[in-house]
């Protein structure tokens, strides 16, 4: 007698199963166990994640008095609905600047950490000389210390050259917290591009600048996605450096801006959190621009810095 199981995924011999396949789901096969097990734990995830940030993108357009009362309404309808909060934080002339400010430093700190990361990571990758990996290790060993450490002595050492409350004393801090891993990251792709291009390259007549220039660059341009991305969310996203260094306030960003919707007494919520999904906006506009490069340079094996 054929067990029950044969019976219910019989199949003709002319065609495919019209019955589930219980040998492959509860059989010796567990791939489909293991497929199940895998996307409904990224599922879980991915929810655990997308849960809070839809709540922050409604919230946006609910009435003030929803948001204070807490009251559970999913997608904010009639009276509930409004686009007030995005109308009182986009016509704020000081939250315009604090934009400005905030693109202003994101992007200058990014071109300053490539520029500076993508030369000491051709120096330690294509050049051999006493102390090139102790130099590569104090770089990254200066990340285990935590900003508010060394806060104090930098704003004393931007304080003595008049830095304080400028673009550059802010580019130059955030540029120094994100060129050590800027510069592990860059090592590691331009340690997977064979020598051997640039020798050639060197046989025709090239400097070390024009291959830097036509073979590393090109062929590192997912690892420089990498590096530009990770520094433009530092960043972007800095709040302490910019409090401490920012005094007179002309040269704050959006991260310490949010506290311009709160009061001793009150805070509005509608605007704040607007403000808030506002500031996450660009960063999640880079990365759409660049995934293709990220994903790509993540997964090609150059994230190694030895």
């Amino acid at each position: 007698m054929a067990s029950e199981n044969t019976t219910v995924r019989q199949a003709s011999d002319d065609g495919p199963s019209k019955y589930l396949d219980t040998d492959r789901l509860f059989g010796e096969d567990t791939s489909l166990r293991k497929a199940l097990l895998v996307y409904g734990g990224l599922f879980v995830y991915f929810l655990w994640f997308l849960v809070p940030v839809v709540w922050l993108a409604l919230s946006t357009i609910k009435s003030g008095e929803i948001i204070q009362a807490q009251r559970l309404i999913i997608i904010p309808m009639g009276e509930n609905f409004t686009l007030g909060h995005f109308e009182q934080v986009l016509t704020d002339p000081q939250f315009r600047q604090l934009f400005v400010n905030s693109t202003i430093i994101a992007f200058s700190t990014v071109a300053l950490t490539l520029f500076l990361g993508i030369l000491g990571a051709y120096s330690l990758s294509r050049f051999d000389y006493p102390g090139r990996s102790t130099l590569l290790v104090s770089f990254m060993a200066t990340k285990m210390l935590p900003p508010a450490l060394i806060i104090v002595p930098f704003f004393l050492m931007m304080y003595s050259y008049s830095l304080v409350d400028t673009y550059l004393g802010i580019i130059l801090a955030h540029s120094i917290r994100a060129l050590p891993l800027a510069l592990w990251f860059l090592k590691g792709f331009f340690d997977d591009i064979p020598k051997a291009l640039d020798e050639s390259a060197r046989i025709d007549g090239c400097s070390h600048f024009r291959v830097l220039y036509h073979i590393i660059i090109p062929l590192a341009l997912p690892g420089i996605a990498v590096a530009g991305f990770y520094t433009f969310v530092t960043s972007w996203n800095d709040f302490l450096f910019v409090s401490v260094l920012s005094q007179g306030g002309g040269t704050r960003t959006l991260p310490y801006g949010l506290y311009m919707f709160q009061s001793q007494t009150s805070i509005n919520w509608g605007a704040t959190i607007t403000a808030a999904t506002i500031t996450a906006v660009p960063s999640i506009v880079l990365f759409a621009l660049v995934q293709n490069e990220i994903v790509e340079g993540l997964a090609s094996g150059g994230m190694h810095g030895s």
